[in-house]
C-alpha cells in the first residue's frame, strides 16, 4: 500500500469513528418510547439548573420572557422576567410567589405556592393519562440551535386538549411546547430562543438596592381555607375528570365566601367558582379567549362561573351536572 492510499484509508477510518461517536446518543435516543421521553422531561424540568429566553404566543399576543430555574438540594427557586411590555418579574419557590412591578414601585408577596411551576405540567404518574390520551413520537426538529425529539400527547376524544413537546436530545428539557385545541390547532406556544443548562442566576431581592424605594404589598385581602364538606354534587362529570381540590375564598368585600372546585384529568383542568350573591358585574354567558373557555350564569339561585383550559363542551358538562344538595331541581 502506498502512502496516498494509506492516508485515504486512515482518513476514512477516523471519519467512520467520529460518525459512530456522534451518532451514538441519537441511536440511544431512538430506543426510548414516548413515555420514556415524557418521564425524562419531567425529571429534567424538576432537577436541572437552567436559564434562557423564551417566547410565549397566546391570544395573538407575543411575550418575551427570561427564565432562571435553580435547584439546591430539595429547594427550588424560579425567576421569570418580562422583556417586552410592562416590566415585571415573578420569583417563586415552594412557599410563596413574589411579583416585582417597577412601573408601580411595588413588590407583591403571595404566601400561597403556585399549583404548577413553569414547564412542570404533567402529573407524576403518567399512567393516569393513558385512558384518555395517546403518546406518540413525531420526528425530530431543531429549536434554539439544539436538536429535539418531538413527542405528542393526543387526546382520545374532544373533551380535552393535547400537547406537542420538542424535547432536547441532550437534557430532555422542553425546548418548545404547543397546546393544541380539540381541532388540533396550536392555541398556545412556548419556545426557547436560547438556553443554558447547568447555570441559573437568581439574585436575592434583599440585595437589590433599587428595591429600597418600593412598597411591599402583601396579598391578604383574600384568604383561603379548606372546606371539608361540599354543599354541591357534581353528577356525570366528563370522562376522566375528578375533583382535585376544594376550598373557600374569603374576601372582606363579600358577605359570604366564594367556593372553588377544581376538576382535572391529570393534564387538563377547570375551576368552578360559586357565589351566594349575584353582583351586577357578574359574568354571564359563554366566552372564549385562546385556549381558555368560560361559562357564567345562575344555578339553583347561586352565581356560578366555570373557567379552564379545556374545550367548551367539557365546561358545560361539569356545569350541567351541578346540583345543590337537598334541592329537588
Amino acid at each position: 500500500m502506498n502512502f496516498s492510499s494509506s492516508r485515504a484509508a486512515s482518513r476514512q477510518y477516523w471519519i467512520g469513528f467520529l460518525l459512530l461517536l456522534f451518532c451514538q446518543p441519537i441511536f440511544a435516543a431512538e430506543q426510548l418510547t414516548p413515555r420514556d421521553w415524557l418521564e425524562r422531561m419531567m425529571d429534567a424540568v424538576q432537577k436541572l439548573n437552567y436559564q434562557g429566553t423564551f417566547v410565549y404566543l397566546h391570544d395573538n399576543q407575543l411575550e418575551i420572557m427570561k427564565i432562571a430555574h435553580a435547584v439546591n438540594g430539595d429547594k427550588v427557586r424560579e425567576s421569570l422576567m418580562s422583556l417586552n411590555g410592562a416590566p415585571r418579574e415573578v420569583i417563586r419557590d415552594e412557599e410563596s410567589v413574589t411579583c416585582v412591578m417597577p412601573g408601580s414601585n411595588e413588590v407583591s408577596v403571595d404566601k400561597r405556592s403556585p399549583s404548577k411551576k413553569f414547564l412542570n405540567i404533567l402529573p407524576q404518574d403518567l399512567a393516569q393519562l393513558e385512558g384518555h390520551y395517546s403518546f406518540r413520537m413525531s420526528g425530530n426538529d431543531r429549536i434554539a440551535n439544539r436538536q429535539a425529539q418531538v413527542v405528542v400527547i393526543m387526546p382520545n376524544d374532544r373533551l380535552r386538549y393535547g400537547y406537542r413537546f420538542y424535547l432536547d436530545l441532550e437534557s430532555g428539557l422542553p425546548l418548545k411546547s404547543d397546546l393544541m385545541n380539540e381541532h388540533g390547532e396550536a392555541v398556545e406556544q412556548t419556545m426557547f430562543t436560547d438556553l443554558e443548562i447547568g447555570v441559573a442566576e437568581i439574585s436575592e431581592l434583599h440585595q437589590r438596592e433599587s428595591l429600597f424605594t418600593y412598597r411591599l404589598k402583601n396579598n391578604e385581602g383574600t384568604s383561603l381555607s379548606n372546606e371539608a364538606d361540599s354543599r354541591w354534587d357534581f353528577l356525570k362529570l366528563p370522562a376522566g375528570f375528578r375533583l382535585s381540590m376544594q376550598h373557600q375564598l374569603h374576601d372582606p368585600m363579600l358577605s359570604a365566601p366564594i367556593e372553588q372546585y377544581v376538576f382535572s384529568d391529570g393534564l387538563g383542568s377547570l375551576s368552578v367558582f360559586i357565589e351566594a350573591e349575584t353582583r351586577s358585574e357578574a359574568f354571564s354567558g359563554v366566552s372564549r379567549l385562546g385556549a381558555i373557555n368560560a361559562w357564567g350564569g345562575q344555578v339553583a339561585g347561586y352565581q356560578v362561573t366555570a373557567v379552564g383550559e379545556v374545550p367548551a363542551v367539557t365546561i358545560l358538562g361539569v356545569v350541567q351536572g351541578m346540583k345543590l344538595k337537598g334541592s329537588n331541581d
